[in-house]
């Protein structure tokens, strides 16, 4: 009796098969986020993009107002949000945190040069302020004061410039790139003293469990190597040095 001869099609398909599993599962990943150009989060999207590459997929960004990426997110849309603190959690159920930070919000007051020094949040009293709409740190720690939401970046700092706010709250890595980009380092100054440092974590719906595991074990390991430090010290790195020429 003979047997059939497999095909080298045949052959080529069961040894791709039998050594390179993970690439049959590889899987195309969409992930919401601000549809502003903020600092932290391009830098959060290089290092996401990275991990997601380590583990055979791809990742691609659908942008959204800050506030609608978390409704995408959590109704399914989206199969996560790129990053996020952890106040998101008791207003969106069915995301799951994956439990290692990838940057770190550091919340500062930008104001004109004749405004006082502010070192503390109750001094925030006495003050308009102006934030972004749909960032829940900045809107959970102004909700009891006088404040001004804005849709965009640039009108934010327009407002303060045309004296709308006395002071906007917003993160230090992109204040300073802000007021360079859009060349007021002469009129505002960035307060001295942080008001808050907040952690960033990336967020998968409640559906792609089997990827998040997959990303807690990948991230824990780099976080316990310390080499998920290092990528994003190096993001950061690259992002200020390309904005620099």
């Amino acid at each position: 009796m003979h047997l059939p001869v497999p095909t080298l099609a045949a052959v080529l398909a069961i040894l791709l098969g039998s050594m390179t599993p993970g690439l049959t599962h590889a899987q195309q990943i969409l992930i919401a986020s601000i549809n502003e150009d903020i600092p932290r989060l391009i830098v959060s999207q290089n290092i996401m993009s990275h991990i997601y590459q380590r583990l055979g997929h791809t990742m691609t960004i659908a942008n959204y107002p800050a506030k609608r990426s978390l409704v995408e997110v959590n109704n399914g849309s989206a199969d996560g949000e790129l990053a996020r603190s952890s106040m998101i959690e008791a207003s969106n159920p069915n995301l799951i945190r994956i439990p290692y930070a990838i940057g770190t919000i550091k919340l500062v007051v930008i104001h004109t040069k004749n405004t006082p020094q502010i070192t503390q949040l109750a001094q925030l009293k006495n003050y308009r302020i102006g934030i972004m709409r749909g960032l829940v740190a900045t809107d959970k720690i102004s909700e009891q004061f006088p404040r001004e939401m804005y849709n965009d970046i640039t009108a934010l700092f327009k407002g303060l410039i045309n004296d709308r706010v006395d002071v906007i709250l917003f993160t230090k890595f992109g204040a300073e790139h802000y007021l360079q980009e859009l060349k007021l380092q002469d009129q505002l100054v960035i307060s001295d003293k942080l008001l808050l440092e907040i952690p960033l974590y990336h967020y998968l719906h409640q559906r792609s469990k089997d990827i998040a595991q997959a990303l807690k074990a990948e991230m824990h390991k780099m976080h316990t190597t310390g080499e998920l430090q290092t990528l994003i010290n190096t993001q950061e790195q690259r992002f200020m040095e390309s904005n620099a020429k």
